[in-house]
């Protein structure tokens, strides 16, 4: 096996254990314990916590999914990159499938993952700390992922970033014309 093969089956298992459950599950500890210290009870009865625990927890697997996939395949590269140091960076900016739509299609997944691991308990504390994970993620993408992203494609990025969100998908993909040289 390639050392490039292995970078990518590690960094693959890496990701996919961090985002698809470290991340949730340290999620729901916290959330659980939040609600037991201030003494609050579930949102929702089930069976309702349950299908919207199902329905959220399967629409952030699929955006998660869908987006390795394409920077795996596409990018030929991996997600994987922390205060903008990149493991297995992509060799091309990936636009098509799920960036097509949104900048962070994994992010956007994994608040999905998030919101479904709030709905399971019906945690009160967990629906509240979504949307601040979410200002959180933003607030990291701007400051390391989108610099780095605009150093590594600087003649491809830029067009990308002003017709794609950051976050919230686009109704219609986008279609991106490839910078041509003089």
């Amino acid at each position: 096996m390639s050392v490039g093969a292995k970078k990518a089956v590690v960094g693959i298992a890496a990701g996919l254990i961090g985002i698809g459950l470290l991340i949730p599950v340290a999620f729901w500890f916290a959330a659980l314990a939040l609600d037991r210290a201030f003494h609050l009870r579930p949102v929702l009865d089930r069976p309702a916590t349950q299908i919207l625990s199902a329905g959220s927890i399967l629409i952030g697997a699929f955006w998660v999914s869908w987006a390795y996939s394409y920077l795996l395949f596409v990018g030929k590269g991996l997600p994987i990159e922390l205060f903008g140091w990149a493991f297995h960076p992509t060799r091309t900016l990936v636009t098509t499938g799920p960036y097509a739509y949104t900048r962070n299609p994994v992010v956007l997944g994994l608040l999905f993952l998030l919101l479904g691991v709030s709905f399971l308990e019906g945690s009160i504390s967990g629906l509240v700390m979504v949307p601040v994970v979410a200002l959180l993620a933003l607030i990291y993408l701007a400051a390391f992922e989108e610099k780095g992203l605009a150093a590594r494609f600087p003649e491809d990025y830029p067009e990308y970033r002003r017709n794609v969100p950051r976050l919230l998908p686009r109704v219609t993909p986008y279609v991106h014309e490839p910078a041509i040289g003089p």
